[in-house]
């Protein structure tokens, strides 16, 4: 097992404004790696996001070709090049925040592994599985209760527009939970991991004006599809979406938690093909 140098005793504390929540648990480390296929992880680049104190950095390190370090935290960098520097340039740590970063190896396929900051878990999910050449499989943790609304199916409770653009863009699979002891310091709630490998239909054309129609709706997700649309959509692209409820399965007088994924690619789809200029809009 791969030791970092330096004394941990004299890491900085974890930043609270950072939402650093520094994994403690060195075989759930080992589980979370182990979660991508070893013929992916040895032959493939990965990005950690946020490596913070290395527990995930060090099982990387011995099996990636190439590992990219993104940490926002500029008090750790000099811990990361002390303890790395043995890996040479197969190891790249970029110091700057993850929302800015690129993100992506735009000339090779890559990976995404990270115990995200949970204070920006849902906007870097959005940008990794959302983006235009997203990674061949993403391992990521997040809070509990938000790793149940990305998966969650038509009907849940926990169902919403998170729920539809993850599974319109990506094929979430829960794999294991974690407890708050796992962490320093230890969060208030269980945290998940989740792994993501990009959706078939993740392409589609219609898939940005699918989830303006979900973000709409679900913002009055107690009302029927119809009105909740009406609330949340401007009136002209109301008018042009209106024809066209009445062509999905539920009807619309549903609620917005009864569409599946699918049926809200549907709806795009149609306004698509009837009407391109609302489309247009939308997508803008």
């Amino acid at each position: 097992m791969i030791r970092p140098k330096g004394n941990r005793e004299n890491l900085p504390r974890p930043a609270k404004y950072l939402g650093q929540h520094f994994l403690t648990d060195d075989r759930i480390a080992l589980r979370i790696v182990e979660s991508l296929p070893i013929d992916l992880l040895e032959s493939t680049p990965a990005i950690e996001i946020g490596p913070g104190r290395m527990i995930l950095t060090r099982h990387l390190a011995r099996r990636s070709p190439r590992l990219i370090l993104v940490e926002k935290d500029a008090r750790l960098i000099p811990h990361l090049e002390e303890s790395l520097r043995e890996f040479g340039e197969r190891i790249e740590i970029r110091q700057g925040d993850a929302l800015e970063d690129d993100l992506r190896l735009p000339e090779s396929p890559y990976l995404v592994i990270s115990n995200l900051p949970y204070n920006i878990s849902v906007p870097l999910l959005l940008k990794i599985i959302g983006a235009t050449t997203p990674p061949l499989m993403a391992v990521l943790m997040f809070q509990k209760e938000v790793a149940d609304r990305i998966t969650a199916k038509a009907g849940d409770k926990d169902y919403g527009s998170l729920s539809v653009a993850a599974q319109l863009l990506s094929a979430p699979c829960h794999l294991f939970d974690i407890r708050p002891g796992s962490f320093n310091p230890p969060p208030k709630i269980h945290s998940s991991v989740l792994s993501f490998v990009p959706a078939p239909i993740r392409a589609d054309p219609a898939i940005p004006a699918a989830l303006h129609l979900a973000r709409a709706a679900f913002t009055y997700r107690r009302k029927t599809l119809r009105n909740a649309l009406r609330q949340g959509l401007a009136s002209e692209m109301m008018d042009a979406v209106s024809p066209y409820l009445e062509t999905l399965p539920p009807g619309p007088e549903c609620r917005p938690e009864n569409l599946r994924p699918e049926d809200w690619l549907s709806l795009a789809r149609t306004l698509w093909e009837h009407r391109p200029e609302i489309f247009a809009k939308i997508k803008g």
